[in-house]
């Protein structure tokens, strides 16, 4: 069995998709929510000054820019939040992707991303399984966020039954943040263009390849 693990932003999508998720769903659900944006970006100012981790920086901003709207309507945004991020994938990742499943190979997208939208993404993609950041109606992060050790241990979770000695497991991810899962598998591709990057993956006996062409 061959399984092709894919990180959701930068990997796969060209941009960051939590920020554009917020106010996309603020457009949809309550628009005055928007003159909130300067307030989001100093939260996330915030995060790189080792103010906040993550997760609250997450539930901060779904409070902040969504506010409580109902899993319906939130629900039905986020599929049309989907339907416009799926078309704006990487033209090396769609091409990968495409090749892979022509192949026959198990696609798995594994990200810190809301399972809310990335699910509806990959299920536009074609993808096998969706292993995300889940979201529950009354704002809290079950499980944390899907994100370094916590996406390893997720995504040794839903291979739990899979025998490995018969698998070949192969992940795709921008970021040393998931240096576990990359470490864990058996082919570990970091997806950049910048050479610096690529000398740190090569020592730590990662591939490289740059999807942005």
């Amino acid at each position: 069995m061959h399984i092709a693990i894919y990180d959701l932003d930068r990997t796969l999508t060209r941009a960051p998709t939590f920020t554009p998720f917020l106010l996309f769903a603020a457009r949809r659900l309550a628009p005055w929510r928007l003159v909130m944006t300067p307030l989001w970006l100093i939260a996330m100012l915030g995060y790189r000054a080792g103010l906040t981790n993550r997760t609250r920086l997450k539930q901060f901003g779904m409070r902040l820019m969504l506010g409580q709207p109902s899993v319906m309507r939130l629900d039905a945004v986020a599929q049309a939040f989907a339907e416009r991020t799926a078309t704006g994938l990487h033209p090396g990742a769609s091409r990968q992707w495409q090749a892979d499943g022509d192949a026959g190979v198990q696609r798995i997208i594994a990200t810190a991303a809301f399972a809310l939208y990335a699910a509806p993404i990959g299920q536009l993609l074609g993808a096998d399984a969706v292993i995300g950041t889940a979201f529950a109606p009354d704002g809290s992060i079950p499980g944390g966020n899907c994100y370094g050790a916590v996406k390893l241990a997720r995504v040794q979770q839903w291979l739990s039954g899979i025998d490995r000695t018969t698998t070949h497991i192969r992940f795709y991810s921008d970021s040393f943040a998931d240096a576990p899962l990359l470490d864990w598998v058996d082919e570990a591709w970091l997806v950049t263009a910048h050479a610096g990057e690529a000398r740190r993956a090569i020592a730590r006996g990662w591939q490289v390849v740059d999807f942005s062409r």
